[in-house]
């Protein structure tokens, strides 16, 4: 078994075509073809389906496509940590958050890393809290931005920044409070939430429970747009931070008042099992950096007055 092979194996994978992926590659669909005959005969398994529309990975290709590239990753971290070592950072380094997140996040590490690292390849990557974790385990991320993520073992959790939480709904709708309202003012009021493992829908689950209501999810949405077009309409409620509503509020498309109490906290996630490789430590640094500059300039509320 080449790494060559694995290279090829998974653009194959991933494009669900071998004419596909013999283009990216730029070589002939024969020779792709040829190799993964030769994984295949080394192996003593098919790792594709043929069909007529194209290829698709059997349960012992899935298999070797999550072990490859992990695989894969290791030999690049491999390589750039010898490189490191002549001074200049390199390699690939791949972070995921949630949309609301990689709003305010990507451009600014985008151009961070194009101005003063510009021989690492940053991967960009926007997912449910499920899926963050799984790339996390899978070794498809390197790093995530979550919002309270559950401590586990083979995770470290860095803080970065704690946001007051608002209760959003329909403009001039009657049962919104007043002024600020209480965990105990939620009581009754249909909620559209992030589904667990969402940190935040736990989060909140708990503090109600430690005031004794519990919470009428009406909706439970992965799209931070949908739940707030849920709002928009009169449907249900939100419990969301001022960093994602700010631009909203400005246009007075919500009412929205602060939750006394109720916070929630950017962290930065990663694997605890193995150090980072060079330019993993890059991007973790950079992340803290630009977070460090974000709430100097007031991007998270922390109560006090809404946003």
């Amino acid at each position: 078994m080449e790494l060559k092979q694995l290279r090829y194996f998974i653009q194959a994978a991933e494009a669900e075509s071998l004419r596909t992926a013999a283009s990216r590659l730029r070589i002939a669909q024969s020779a792709l073809s040829r190799q993964v005959a030769m994984l295949e005969g080394e192996l003593g398994v098919k790792l594709f389906d043929r069909h007529a529309r194209g290829v698709t990975t059997t349960s012992a290709g899935e298999h070797l496509r999550e072990r490859a590239a992990v695989i894969l990753r290791q030999v690049e971290d491999v390589r750039a940590e010898i490189m490191y070592e002549g001074g200049v950072p390199t390699g690939a380094a791949a972070i995921g958050t949630s949309a609301g997140t990689g709003r305010l996040l990507y451009g600014r590490l985008a151009e961070r890393f194009a101005d003063s690292y510009p021989e690492i390849a940053l991967n960009l990557i926007e997912g449910t809290p499920y899926h963050l974790l799984e790339g996390l385990d899978t070794g498809r991320l390197d790093l995530a931005v979550m919002v309270d993520p559950e401590p586990r073992a083979s995770l470290f959790l860095e803080p970065l920044a704690r946001e007051q939480v608002f209760l959003i709904g329909a403009r001039h709708d009657a049962r919104m409070p007043a002024r600020r309202a209480r965990v105990p003012d939620l009581a009754g009021l249909p909620l559209a939430l992030f589904p667990r493992p969402a940190g935040s829908r736990m989060s909140f689950e708990r503090a109600a429970a430690a005031v004794g209501i519990p919470l009428a999810t009406r909706y439970e949405v992965d799209s931070q747009d949908v739940i707030k077009d849920l709002i928009a309409r009169g449907l249900a409620f939100g419990l969301l931070p001022s960093s994602s509503i700010d631009r909203d509020l400005r246009r007075k498309r919500f009412s929205a008042v602060e939750i006394e109490g109720l916070s929630l906290s950017r962290t930065l996630v990663g694997r605890a099992d193995h150090g980072l490789p060079p330019s993993v430590a890059t991007l973790a640094a950079a992340v803290r950096s630009e977070f460090e500059t974000m709430v100097a300039e007031g991007a998270f509320s922390v109560g006090g007055g809404g946003p």
